[in-house]
């Protein structure tokens, strides 16, 4: 099973989603294409939802393609409807700020004056 959002282009392969998991995926897929009010769509993130089952650590559900396709599907539903904007270049978090040069003619100056 594939999940492909058709206005990034993002895809995400959910291997065998089988049991609970495959029918919340398609609830959730079903809720996603009826353009469902994104912040009732925030639902399939609450502490029953099946993405936590089988989990054993946050970072296990954050890597997890099934709730990689559900926060993308969330993302995408505010995107449309004007909740929120897509960020189209990463953000850049700037190293530590050097200071700036100094001008080339200081080192000069600076000889000059404690040659005097």
């Amino acid at each position: 099973m594939r999940y492909v959002n058709l206005n990034t282009d993002r895809t995400i392969e959910l291997g065998k989603l089988a049991g609970e998991e495959k029918a919340f995926y398609l609830r959730a897929l079903r809720r996603f294409q009826a353009n469902e009010d994104w912040l009732s769509f925030d639902d399939v993130f609450d502490p029953g939802s099946p993405i936590y089952s089988k989990r054993r650590s946050h970072l296990d559900v954050l890597k997890d393609a099934l709730y990689l396709a559900l926060k993308d599907m969330w993302l995408q539903l505010g995107v449309q409807q004007g909740m929120i904007v897509r960020q189209e270049q990463p953000v850049r978090v700037p190293r530590h700020r050097r200071s700036a040069p100094a001008p080339r003619n200081a080192t000069k100056r600076l000889q000059r004056v404690a040659g005097r």
